[in-house]
C-alpha cells in the first residue's frame, strides 16, 4: 500500500517533538518483541533527515520507497527521495528531485515508477496564514530517470496509481481559493499514460487521504471532512465506477481515513486515526474497532486471513502493526521503539514496513524492515487510553495549523 496524507510527518513541529519523545522511550521500552519478527532492516540518510513516506513491491521481489530528505529539519530544502531495493531493503539505487514533497509511488506494468508529489507555498493576509499548492506526478523509467512529469494546479495528491488502460488515477484535495483551511474539495483525477489528465470528479467539504483501484476497474477514495479538522464521523468512503461516476458515499463513526484495502470478497477495510473498519461492497458498515492513541497509516491483508494495520503510536512517536482476524479482533501487536511507521505493503511471509528511524532529536533516517508473519499469536488489545489518545489528537491537530497540512 502507499499512503498519503499524514499529519506527524508532514508537521516539522511535530517531527522535532516526535524526534525527542522518541529518543527517551528507547532508553526504557524493550525492543525484544519486535527483534524476534523483524527479518531484516536497513536505513538510508543521504541528508540530517530523512523519511519514507510510501512504499511498493516491485516484480523482481524487490521494493520502490519514495520519501523526503531535509538538508535542515527548520528552513532547509526538502528533496523528492526515491529508492529502488532488492527484497532484504539493499540499496539498488537512488534517485532525488529537488523541491517536492512525497505522497505515493508504485511501479507501472512497464516496469517503471509513478510518483505522486506535491509543494506547497505559504502566504501571509493579516494575521492569517493561506496555504496554496501544486501536485506534481512524475513517470520514470525502471532505473529511476525521469521520461515526463505533469502539475496538477491547486491540488494536493494523496496517492497515485496506474489504470487498467495504462494510464493513471491521483487522488487528493483542492486547496481552498478563500484560504480557509477547513474549506477543501477532495478531488480524483484521471490521466493518461503521459499524466495528462482525462477527467476529474470532485467532492465538495471532504478532503481525500487515499485512494485505489477497485477489482472492477473503478474507484474508492476515503479521508475525512477536512484535513485540519477532524470528528468522529468525519470518516468517509466515495465509490466510483471506471469513469468517475458515483456509485455510493457513506461516512462512518471514525475521524479520518487513511489507507483502504480491498479484500478477496469485495468489501474494504481502512484505517485511521485511533480506528479501523471493514465495510461491504456497497459501503455498509460490517464492523468498527477503536485502537486509542494508535494512528493507522497503512492496512493490508494478512496472508491467512485477517488484517495488518501499522502505524505509529501518536504521542511517542513509536511505531507499531498488529494484526487482527476477519472480525478485528487483533491478534498480535509488534512495537518498534525510536521508529516511526508511515507505510506497509505486502511481502512473502510478512509485510515490509516502511518510515522514519529517530537516531537523535536532530536527525534520522529513512528505514525499511521486514516483518515475519508471527505464528500462533493470542489475542491481545492495543492498550492505551483515552485520555492520552485526546491529548495526542490535540497536539496532531495543533501541529497540522501552523503547517497548513
Amino acid at each position: 500500500m502507499t499512503k498519503s496524507y499524514r499529519y506527524p510527518r508532514y508537521s516539522r513541529t511535530l517531527v522535532a517533538a516526535l524526534l525527542i519523545a522518541a529518543v527517551l522511550t528507547v532508553a526504557t521500552v524493550t525492543a525484544a518483541e519486535a527483534a524476534d519478527s523483524i527479518t531484516w532492516n536497513t536505513t538510508f540518510s543521504p541528508e540530517k533527515n530523512n523519511k519514507f513516506d510510501a512504499v511498493a513491491p516491485t516484480a523482481d521481489s524487490g521494493y520502490i520507497a519514495l520519501g523526503s530528505a531535509l538538508t535542515e529539519l527548520y528552513g532547509g530544502r526538502e528533496d523528492l527521495l526515491l529508492v529502488k531495493t532488492d527484497g532484504e531493503g539493499n540499496e539498488v539505487w537512488t534517485t532525488r528531485f529537488p523541491d517536492l514533497a512525497p505522497a505515493s509511488v508504485a511501479e507501472t506494468s512497464e516496469g517503471g515508477y509513478i510518483i505522486g508529489s506535491y509543494n506547497i507555498s505559504r502566504t501571509e493576509v493579516g494575521e492569517n496564514p493561506i496555504y496554496q499548492g501544486v501536485s506534481v506526478l512524475i513517470g520514470t523509467d525502471a532505473a529511476g530517470k525521469e521520461e515526463w512529469r505533469e502539475v496538477l494546479p491547486g491540488m494536493k495528491v494523496s496517492s497515485v496509481a496506474e489504470t487498467a488502460d495504462g494510464g493513471y488515477v491521483a487522488f487528493g484535495w483542492l486547496w481552498s481559493q478563500s484560504g480557509s483551511m477547513d474549506d477543501t474539495t477532495a478531488v480524483v483525477t484521471k490521466t493518461d499514460s503521459n499524466g495528462t489528465p482525462v477527467w476529474n470528479r470532485t467532492f465538495s467539504s471532504a478532503a481525500a487521504n487515499a485512494g485505489i483501484v477497485t477489482a472492477d476497474g473503478g474507484y474508492i477514495l476515503g479521508g475525512t471532512k477536512s484535513p485540519f479538522n477532524n470528528d468522529i464521523g468525519d470518516a468517509f468512503l466515495i465509490r466510483l465506477d471506471a469513469d468517475g461516476n458515483t456509485l455510493w458515499r457513506n461516512n462512518y463513526s471514525a475521524p479520518t481515513i487513511l489507507d483502504i484495502a480491498e479484500t478477496d470478497e469485495g468489501e474494504f477495510v481502512y484505517s485511521g486515526n485511533y480506528w479501523y473498519g471493514l465495510v461491504d461492497a456497497q459501503g455498509e458498515e460490517v464492523w468498527l474497532k477503536n485502537m486509542e492513541g494508535l494512528t493507522g497509516y497503512a492496512v493490508t491483508l494478512r496472508p491467512s486471513g485477517g488484517y495488518m494495520i501499522a502505524g505509529t503510536d501518536a504521542r511517542s512517536g513509536e511505531g507499531f502493526a498488529l494484526g487482527t482476524d476477519g472480525d478485528g479482533t487483533i491478534q498480535w501487536n509488534t512495537t518498534f521503539p525510536g521508529t516511526g511507521v508511515y507505510a506497509a505493503t505486502d511481502a512473502p511471509g510478512g509485510y515490509t514496513l516502511a518510515g522514519i528511524r529517530f537516531l537523535s532529536p536532530e536527525t534520522s533516517a529513512a528505514w525499511m524492515a521486514g516483518l515475519e508473519e508471527p505464528v500462533g499469536a493470542a489475542p491481545t488489545t492495543p492498550g492505551f487510553g483515552a485520555i492520552g489518545a485526546g491529548a495526542a489528537f490535540l497536539l496532531l491537530m495543533i501541529a497540522g495549523r501552523k503547517r497548513g497540512r
